[in-house]
């Protein structure tokens, strides 16, 4: 598989837009995926070529939103592409099925690139992923703490208005 410029791929997008030759004809004439290039011209039609020149940054919180969305929707690859701007589809497919899977925390926990082959290991973060239950579970201690101590002041409250009440005017 060769890789395709950024130019290339636009000056395909353009001539398909001028009418001259269907989309079948140019992506075999640039060398284009068929299917890719469906994609760049449905996603060119909602994000103008900023899509190419400036394509989305991958965070764990757009693999989130996008496989949600996808899988919420049960939204085709051209209609993630037009709503995201997105168009590798092998990587949305791989998402899905983590979200699927592990839910949002498997998207999160994704690494980029290649993983070390050293032997000696690194400091890494010690943040700990939690688990639904224990995600709720941590829930449900906040709102209890906060509603000990609205409740502890509204005894306060209510104590202090008393002794007021009491007071000879």
């Amino acid at each position: 598989m060769t890789k395709i410029s950024k130019q290339t791929k636009l000056k395909a997008i353009l001539e398909y837009h001028q009418g001259e030759f269907s989309k079948n004809q140019i992506s075999r004439k640039y060398g284009i995926n068929q299917t890719r290039f469906n994609l760049m011209c449905v996603a060119y039609e909602y994000f103008g070529p900023d899509f190419l020149l400036n394509p989305p940054k991958i965070t764990s919180t757009f693999r989130i939103k996008i496989a949600s969305w996808a899988i919420q929707n049960n939204a085709s690859y051209s209609a993630v592409a037009a709503k995201f701007g997105y168009i590798n589809v092998r990587q949305i497919q791989q998402w899905k099925e983590i979200y699927r899977t592990e839910g949002p925390n498997g998207l999160c926990l994704i690494q980029k690139g290649r993983k070390s082959t050293m032997t000696t290991k690194k400091k890494t973060n010690n943040k700990k992923v939690l688990s639904p239950t224990e995600n709720r579970l941590k829930q449900l201690e906040a709102e209890n703490l906060e509603l000990r101590i609205k409740n502890e002041a509204l005894k306060l409250l209510a104590s202090m208005k008393q002794q007021t009440k009491k007071l000879p005017k």
